[in-house]
């Protein structure tokens, strides 16, 4: 197999030769002995087995077929060149893709401003979402289908790693009233006999053991319903009227008409999330985005 890199730098001389039609006018602009142009334009002709140039002593003017070569040559040489930076950013981690699962809306809030960053540092990185229940996020980790997942809580997963990021306030989704016009935040007790709505997939079996488990444990026994639609449904149902919901913070950077998102009073409602990956991944963009994401969390805990 021929050296691709020793043929390009050939290939550089002669086109340059070209260019100036000299020789001598070639070794000047790359400041290398006359004889080492020379000699490498000879190589490379015997290697491709035509000649490129008609020598004088006036100067080297390019053969007809030498002309059509090196018009064909710059050609594939600078795709080639591009392919070789485009490896070296891949390498870096700069360039490729990212396939990343999700629950929490991209709306505002820590996630929305994570990827926005990543974003803008690095555009040519291609990130693939794929919004799913924790349960499926967290297997598509392990068969390396994706490479992380934010996930709430801090889970533990088999040769995986997880960073707790961020925190986030729970809220409930309920259609616009006059008798709730004044309110600045629900108890449990106000909403403890409303249907609740949740979604089939994504956070919705969170959301659903999240309930049974707070309003349980004060004697209630919350009525769900549940709805195999996204989030966006979910929430302009409660605007028809069809029950409440459950959201995080991170929703509220979403405009919906006939709803009102109202923080519920408890010490406990807060949401943790971590990001999770496998040990085992070695897309170099990951590693990127861990450490953005542990600084971004940084940043957050100390304003």
């Amino acid at each position: 197999m021929p050296d691709l890199a020793l043929d390009l730098r050939y290939l550089k001389y002669a086109m340059l030769a070209a260019q100036h039609g000299s020789f001598r006018r070639t070794a000047e602009l790359l400041n290398v002995p006359q004889s080492t142009v020379t000699r490498r334009i000879q190589l490379l002709e015997r290697r491709i087995g035509i000649s490129l140039f008609e020598r004088s002593r006036s100067g080297a003017r390019v053969t007809a077929a030498g002309n059509r070569f090196l018009k064909e040559a710059a050609i594939g040489a600078e795709h080639l060149q591009q392919a070789v930076k485009d490896l070296a950013l891949i390498k870096r981690g700069h360039s490729g893709q990212l396939c990343i699962g999700i629950m929490s809306s991209l709306a505002s809030g820590f996630l929305a401003e994570l990827f926005a960053s990543f974003h803008r540092q690095f555009p040519a990185i291609d990130i693939k979402f794929e919004e799913a229940t924790s349960q499926a996020n967290a297997g598509s980790v392990l068969n390396g289908r994706l490479d992380a997942a934010f996930l709430p809580g801090e889970p533990r997963l088999p040769g995986c790693r997880a960073e707790r990021l961020w925190e986030e306030r729970i809220y409930v989704v309920l259609r616009d009233a006059p008798e709730i016009a004044s309110k600045r935040s629900m108890a449990w007790t106000e909403i403890k006999d409303e249907v609740f709505l949740t979604s089939a997939d994504c956070a919705g079996p969170e959301i659903q053991d999240y309930l049974v488990r707070i309003l349980s444990s004060s004697g209630f026994h919350p009525r769900i319903s549940i709805q195999h639609v996204g989030r966006e449904n979910l929430i302009n149902m409660v605007g028809r009227g069809f029950g409440i919901t459950l959201t995080t913070s991170s929703t509220l950077g979403a405009a919906y008409a006939g709803v009102r998102f109202l923080p519920v009073i408890s010490c406990e409602d807060t949401v943790a999330s971590s990001m999770i990956w496998s040990l085992s991944n070695t897309n170099p963009a990951l590693k990127l985005l861990v450490q953005l994401g542990l600084e971004h969390s940084r940043q957050a805990r100390t304003l």
